[in-house]
This record gives C-alpha cells, sequence and structure tokens, in this order.
C-alpha cells in the first residue's frame, strides 16, 4: 500500500488540533458529569490513539506486532462508546417526556 507521506502528516497535524480543541472543551465543560466533559474525554482518547497509527503509516515507528491487539482494543471501544451515546440519549429523551 502507497502512503502519501504529505498526506499523512497533513492528518497528524490535524489530529494534533483536534486533540488541542477537545482537551479545551473538556477543561471547559466545568463538571465531570456533563455531556460535554464526557463526549470530549472520548474525542481527546480517540484522538490520542490516531497518533500512534499516523506515525506507524508514515514509518516513524512500528506496531505491526501489536496491530491485532490494536483492533481488538479498537473494537470493544466502538462497542462502549456506542453504549454510552445510547444510553445518554435514551436519558435525554426519557427527561422530555
Amino acid at each position: 500500500m502507497d502512503v502519501i507521506v504529505p498526506a499523512e502528516v497533513g492528518i497528524l497535524f490535524g489530529v494534533l488540533i483536534a486533540l488541542f480543541l477537545f482537551l479545551r472543551m473538556a477543561i471547559s465543560a466545568g463538571t465531570v458529569k456533563s455531556l460535554q466533559f464526557q463526549l470530549a474525554a472520548f474525542l481527546s482518547v480517540w484522538s490520542l490513539s490516531e497518533i500512534p497509527r499516523v506515525l506507524d503509516s508514515i514509518g516513524v515507528i512500528n506496531l505491526s506486532s501489536i496491530s491485532l491487539y490494536g483492533m481488538m482494543i479498537h473494537t470493544v471501544s466502538m462497542v462502549l462508546f456506542a453504549f454510552f451515546i445510547t444510553y445518554r440519549f435514551s436519558r435525554f429523551v426519557m427527561t422530555k417526556k
């Protein structure tokens, strides 16, 4: 698979900017129980997880030995995120009635 290094470096900068914005949003949320904080915290972790992937794709680090574990962790985190969104949305809908 051919990797376009300038594009990957651009993605890395975009991820770092997003990480900064998500961290800023989490800090300004006010309380840990707010949806803003919880989403910002999750998205910050997600942004952090993208950094090694980009570095691996441009050849800075080699993650081939743990790529299967990374995929399993990613799958579990996406399922947990789906449960989180479903739970928060259902609480929102139930309180509207």
